[in-house]
């Protein structure tokens, strides 16, 4: 009678371990379905609110491709370091998904390559769906600082970002009053931007802060007239 109630609870406890695990993974698959994280490859296995934000933990994992240097057949290898993915954000949380990508091995070559997803583009860190809210806060002329407070990113990363923007400079208007500021935005290397301080509509983005040299000669190309009209920087 004793081994058969040993074995019984055992049986139970099984069976709630089971259905929690189910129910876990339910409750993650809800949660990428509701962010709209469409890659399968990507599995979350945890999430966990750390109070100033919400974290998603998870691996990215398929089959292993061809190689792309010699075209010999690659293997699974190992995971990556976890890469920090910043995410748009949840319930006013800022969300970090903290995710570790396939490594494979070439048999022929040994050449490595990690493991891809239409999640972030290669050799990136942040999210395709945060570039593009960059660029529609950007376009709604969303300050540059609230836009980084507001997705939990580096000031840098939005400059980055404006900076594949391709503006055409009218040489015939300045405003009354214009704003300076400067940028790290290669690897340390100081930018300079002016924006109409009213409207926050870039008018310049120049590669160096030289008044002497860069700055100067870009609005010296004004006529006077246009130069004239500005009254504070």
């Amino acid at each position: 009678m004793s081994i058969y109630k040993k074995s019984h609870m055992t049986y139970n406890k099984k069976c709630s371990n089971y259905h929690f695990r189910k129910t876990h993974m339910e409750q993650l698959n809800l949660i990428t379905n509701f962010l709209r994280i469409k890659d399968k490859n990507i599995t979350i296995t945890d999430e966990y609110d750390m109070g100033t934000h919400l974290e998603l933990h998870g691996h990215l994992d398929h089959t292993a491709p061809k190689c792309p240097k010699c075209k010999g057949q690659m293997a699974k290898y190992d995971y990556q370091k976890t890469s920090k993915i910043p995410y748009l954000e949840t319930a006013d949380y800022p969300l970090l998904i903290r995710l570790r990508k396939r490594r494979f091995k070439c048999k022929d070559c040994g050449k490595m390559a990690v493991a891809e997803t239409p999640l972030v583009k290669k050799n990136h860190q942040i999210s395709v769906a945060v570039n593009q809210k960059i660029a529609q806060l950007l376009i709604e002329n969303q300050a540059m600082k609230h836009i980084a407070h507001r997705l939990s990113i580096s000031t840098s990363s939005v400059m980055r970002k404006l900076n594949e923007f391709k503006f055409e400079t009218d040489w015939n208007t300045l405003p009354e009053v214009m704003s300076w500021d400067e940028y790290a935005f290669n690897k340390g290397k100081m930018s300079f931007i002016a924006q109409d301080f009213d409207s926050l509509n870039v008018i310049a983005i120049l590669d160096g802060r030289t008044q002497a040299t860069t700055i100067r000669n870009h609005f010296l190309r004004y006529p006077r007239k246009v130069r004239n009209r500005v009254k504070v920087i």
